[in-house]
Formats: structure tokens, sequence, C-alpha cells
């Protein structure tokens, strides 16, 4: 009989100031609440902590101090911590931690106190778990093309009439999983993971600090069956969401992603194929991946681009403009340029894994492409896996190798040579494998 057991926990960390959502946007207000969900899974002998922030992402000075308060929360050992984000465009930037105040306030003050107070809550949460089981369904209408081939041979974002798109560059991982854990005398607990790049535009507005998606998601997702889901936001490389809608149009669809992923669940579940538990085996190792220095020459060009922008005060529209003009499709492009060209040629790559029974969960540091996320999936030794992003770490995009022959931004802000997202997806299945022998 198995010794696993389950626990959940659930804070807000509203801020109650303006913040910094990125360089160039600033949150006013909130619109919906901003959670850390933390999920403990525990044999008595170790324990792993699962959070799901309701964050675009992470930067490692943030990430440290996170981990080092649920460490001396919890006692949990840091390699058995799994801090992953949402990928929520219209939350507080932590990228800024320690360089702004307002925003290494919100995360002192309210952030970490709301960090400890979840992990507690999940440590003093935990209860054996009955039963297993997963489903899995398809969640389509959530989804469109990030890059088309047109057909002068480019890839494009948007195509535009003049360029005839031919066809688009792959089809869609449009696989929702989720995993649900049966206690007695307490509600259930589902993991959810989904692949596609579930964050609309600015959720409802850049003048606002949202929740974007997930709250309509929890809202219909809980309401509906009394259950306690904890979502984890796969790679989502390739594609993006349900339509490509400006600022202003946002507010009318930010809930109806949310509430189309839910309903995804909820057809998952219907579905649910009991699973066996048995045994618990967490691991974090290191892959050391070579960062892509064939650039650097054009560092100097990309400093002098920003130095001009920003001397002369051009507005979004005409710094993206000249931007183009000078041979970099963004900002974020550049910006991505110059901290390649202050790195180590090699680079430590954090993965880790959470395996029990017939369950198999992957958490890596950046946002992998789809089609490495279901080259996992698809070779897994488990009979249901996970594969989460943006987790522990923050190393932008790891385009497949298809995507790097493609160009775009995805590639161009990528620290890593070509190929190193299919290198990283056998890592995780050497991991699996170890794992899956472990449990035997």
């Amino acid at each position: 009989m198995s010794n696993l057991k389950i626990g959940f926990g659930r804070e807000t960390y509203n801020p109650d100031k303006p913040q910094p959502q990125n360089s160039t946007r600033t949150g006013y207000s909130v619109l919906t609440a901003i959670m850390v969900t933390c999920v403990a899974i525990s044999d008595g002998e170790q324990t792993a902590l699962i959070f799901s922030n309701d964050l675009r992402n992470h930067a490692p000075k943030f990430i440290e101090k996170y981990t080092a308060e649920v460490v001396e929360e919890t006692g949990v050992p840091a390699e058995n911590i799994l801090v992953s984000t949402t990928h929520n465009h219209s939350a507080p930037d932590v990228n800024f931690y320690g360089s702004r105040d307002e925003v290494t306030d919100w995360a002192e003050r309210i952030a970490f106190p709301a960090v400890r107070r979840a992990a507690k809550a999940a440590m003093e949460d935990l209860s054996p778990i009955l039963k297993v089981t997963s489903g899995t369904s398809q969640v389509d209408t959530v989804t469109y093309v990030r890059r088309y081939f047109c057909a002068d041979g480019i890839f494009r974002m948007n195509p535009g009439k003049k360029n005839n798109p031919t066809a688009h560059e792959s089809e869609a991982d449009t696989e929702l999983r989720a995993v649900r854990f049966y206690r007695e005398d307490k509600k259930d607990v589902v993991l959810t993971n989904f692949q596609v790049h579930a964050a609309t535009a600015l959720g409802a507005s850049p003048d606002f600090i949202c929740s974007d998606f997930l709250h309509a998601f929890r809202q219909t997702a809980e309401a509906r069956t009394g259950l306690l889901v904890c979502y984890l936001q796969g790679g989502c490389g390739n594609l993006n969401t349900f339509s490509n809608l400006r600022p202003e149009a946002c507010n009318r669809d930010y809930d109806k992603v949310g509430r189309l992923i839910a309903e995804g669940m909820l057809r998952a579940l219907e579905n649910e194929e009991e699973l066996g538990f048995d045994g618990f085996c967490v691991q974090k190792e290191y892959y050391t991946g070579i960062v892509n220095h064939t650039r650097d020459h054009q560092v100097e060009k990309a400093r002098e681009v920003l130095k001009y922008v920003r001397e002369n005060g051009l507005a979004d529209k005409e710094a993206r403009e000249y931007m183009i003009q000078q041979g970099f499709e963004s900002r974020l492009e550049i910006g991505a340029l110059i901290n390649k060209s202050q790195m180590e040629k090699t680079r430590q790559i954090p993965l880790s894994t959470v395996c029990f029974g017939d369950v198999g969960m992957t958490f890596a540091p950046f946002e992998q492409f789809d089609t490495n996320c279901k080259q996992i999936r698809d070779a897994s030794p488990f009979k249901t896996t996970l594969t989460v992003g943006y987790t522990n770490f923050r190393h932008h995009y790891l385009p497949s190798a298809y995507g790097f022959s493609n160009g775009g931004y995805e590639a161009g802000q990528s620290y890593y040579i070509p190929g190193t997202g299919e290198i990283v997806a056998l890592e995780f299945l050497r991991q699996l494998r170890v794992a899956k022998n472990k449990l035997k």
C-alpha cells in the first residue's frame, strides 16, 4: 500500500502600489487577484513542493530568495522545491527584484510572506492519497499559429495580406493533461498541464495587474467541481493563443480563454483512468548548455541602437521600426544578444523530475518548444507525463532545431546553440528512465 500524501495551499499576493510589468508598461491597480499555489507531495521520507505563480517569469535573485524563504519555513531541501510560473504577462515583473524599489518592496513585504504561508498550508494539509487518476482532452479552440510560412520563403509572425501565407510552421500541441488525487474527507487535488501559450495579449488592459486567464480558469474549474486545482504551464513555443488581440479587446477574451481551458480539464476528468502511485522519486541534475556567441560581433551595434532610441526618446512604435531598420527584430532580441555576450561559453541548466507510480513530471527553466515537450511525452516510460516550463530560473526560449532554422524572435532571444532543445529532451528522458527503475 502506498504511503504517498498530498497537500494544497494557496495565497494571494496582490501589490498595493503600482508595479512595472516590463520595461515599458506599468500596472496601476489590481483587477483580479494574483496568487501563489503550492502542492506538497510526500512519502514520509522525501517531500517535493511544487509552486505555481501567477507571474510572467523568474529572475535568479528572486528565485534564490524565494527558495530560501521556503526552506526556512518548511525544512524541505532546496533541490526539492520547484518554483514555476503561469507566464502571466500582467503581473509585476520580478526581473526588477533587487534593482527597482517598488518590486523589491512588494516581494519582501507581500510576496515572500504569502509564499511562506502557502508552503506552510500545503504541508499542514498533507493527507493520504486514496486513488490517482489521469485524463486528457484536446483544447484546440485557444490556439492560433504564431508563425506562417510565406510565398517568398520567409517565416513571419504577422504575414499580412500581401505576403500570401502558404502554410503555418507546425501543428499546435493542444493536449491538456489532468492528474487527480483522491483524498478521504478532504477536497481532491488536480494538477492541470497545458502546453499552449494561454496568456492573452495583456490580460484586461496594460494598466491593470491581474491573473489573466487563470482567474476564469480557477473560477470555472473549482466552482463546478469542488476540486483544488493547480495549473502548471508547459513549454509553449511555436504557437500562441486564442487570438492576437490588442489591449482594448482583451477584457472580452482573456476570461474566455480561461473558461475554455477549464472546460478542457473537465472533459479530461470525465474519462479518467486509474493509475498506480507506489514509490516516490525526486531528482535534480544539471546539463551544461553551450551559449550561442555566434552573433557577438553585433553587440556593439545593438548597444548603439539602444543608445539612439534612449537619447532620442523614441516611442515604442518608432523604436521598433528603427530597430528593424538596423537589422534587429525587437528590443528583447537586442537585450538577449547583449546578455549572451556577457555570459560564459557554457551554462548550467537545472533539470528536475518528480515521479511516482505511473506519473512522471519534468520541470524545465525555459520556454521549450511544443515539439520537444511532445518528444519527452511520447518516449516517456510513464503512462502519464507532465512537461512543465518556467521553473526555478529564467533561461528565455529554447526553440527546437527546426525552430532555429526558421529564425524569428525566439531563436534571436535563445541563449543556447541549435539542437539544445533536443538534447534537453533526451536528458529528461534519461532522468525519467532512472526514476522508473528506482520505483521498480
